[in-house]
């Protein structure tokens, strides 16, 4: 850059053929001159890169929301950029803004290449699985996963001919399924999680697939008998004595829809199911549709000559209620494509949490669905969302045990898989507990 200037110089004395020589406050003032032109120049090309750069620090970080740190910084920096998020992103007020919770996602690695829906205890999961044609009975044999060490345990093998597994169940005494050939034939065992132990045949039973709920010594079904009516059945599998329960058979004298294969729920000793609302009536049903009542009771008071259930009116069809104790969730149709997910915790009002779901579960302070390959997390307490899957990952069939959630991760075409995750406890969560 200094070479310019000189040559201006000698050129700038050539056009002036008049002087015969330079004297010295001329070649002072030539120097300041000079100096000047030259400073002017560096600046103005500072600022020109400065701005440069500027814009292309702009163009770079466009999509990028700082951190913290670099919010905090930005004071310093200039040449640090950034982004207030858009209104609603991430806030979790919304299933659109649910918090991303995909991290620390863990595969569930299976010998064999299909999986049935499991059910989770703790650090334990219990499910069916096979590897050949699905043109033949596949699910043959029942696992115990262990999830903090992937250990994957052989526990039994089908008895029934042309049969398959389904409907696993376990809790800390007790591991329970269902045998079926889908054609009527159907056979429940239990296996008490005690040395030495074998699996024992608790009940046969015929036409539809009865589906289990266990609770700690107590196991139920629903199960159809020869007069096509459904009874709510339980087992106390200590004694092993078998009953249906008062109420359930009589709320069903008028059962046009489809109560007996609509699950019940349990969660310590209460069970809650849904059957016709008693208050409404059968012409109010015809012109207007169906209303139910989810009716609950506690299992140990059953069989007392007063006791009898009491029964919550929703204004709305009800299927596959589910419980943890705290909080009632259930779908306002029999597992169709639109239905809706609600909610009820305590004596509360009922809320519509989502539309477009038929799978879910409660687990500890957070009801569990699975929506358009998306698995969610809805902390009712605080009445945020989180996403629990990666936001381009499909998942489907989401169970729970306290925190703890898993699902099938449908992404890829290759054989059946298993993901799980411990969802952590927020902090408005810790600061509801004190």
């Amino acid at each position: 850059m200094e070479k310019k200037p000189k040559r201006r110089g000698r050129s700038y004395l050539k056009d002036e053929p008049e002087s015969k020589g330079l004297e010295l406050k001329n070649i002072r003032w030539s120097a300041v001159v000079v100096t000047a032109t030259l400073l002017i120049a560096v600046v103005f090309a500072l600022a020109l890169g400065i701005k440069s750069c500027s814009v292309r620090a702009n163009k770079e970080k466009v999509d990028v929301v700082p951190t913290a740190t670099q919010q905090a910084g930005a004071q310093d920096d200039l040449v640090v950029t950034t982004q207030t998020p858009e209104p609603g992103a991430l806030t979790g007020e919304s299933i659109e803004t649910a918090f991303d919770l995909s991290d620390g996602i863990v595969s569930v690695q299976s010998e064999e290449k299909f999986i049935n829906t499991p059910d989770v205890f703790g650090h334990e999961m219990v499910y069916s699985a096979g590897t050949g044609s699905l043109l033949e009975p596949v699910l043959k044999t029942l696992y115990l996963y262990d999830l903090d060490t992937g250990t994957e345990t052989k526990l039994a093998t089908v008895q029934l001919k042309n049969g398959e597994i389904f409907e696993t169940v376990l809790n800390a005494s007790y591991i329970a399924w269902l045998e079926t050939d889908q054609q009527g034939k159907n056979a429940i065992y239990v296996l008490e999680r005690t040395e030495g132990a074998t699996p024992k045949l608790i009940k046969e039973c015929a036409f539809a697939v009865p589906k289990l709920r266990l609770s700690q010594d107590f196991l139920i079904w629903v199960e159809q008998d020869e007069d096509k009516e459904e009874r709510l059945y339980v087992v106390d599998l200590v004694s092993e004595e078998n009953a249906s329960i008062p109420g359930f058979a009589e709320s069903m004298d008028r059962m046009m829809t489809t109560y007996g294969v609509s699950a019940p729920g349990i969660y310590d000793t209460q069970v809650i199911w849904a059957a016709q609302d008693p208050n409404q009536s059968e012409e109010d049903s015809i012109l207007n549709g169906e209303k139910s009542a989810i009716y609950h009771c506690d299992i140990t008071m059953f069989a007392e000559d007063d006791y009898a259930p009491s029964a919550f009116s929703p204004n709305m069809y009800v299927h596959d209620p589910v419980t943890n104790g705290q909080a009632w969730a259930w779908i306002d149709k029999n597992k169709a494509p639109d239905s809706a997910l609600y909610l009820r915790v305590g004596e509360g009002e009922v809320v519509k949490i989502a539309d477009g779901v038929i799978t879910y579960a409660l687990g500890e302070d957070m009801l569990i669905f699975g929506k358009d390959g998306g698995i969610y997390a809805y902390f009712y307490n605080e009445g945020t969302f989180a996403r629990l899957n990666g936001a381009s990952d499909r998942g489907i069939l989401p169970v729970v045990s306290g925190r703890r959630v898993t699902w099938f991760n449908k992404t890829g075409d290759s054989k059946d898989e298993l993901n799980y995750i411990y969802v952590p406890i927020t902090s408005k969560e810790e600061n509801a507990d004190g």
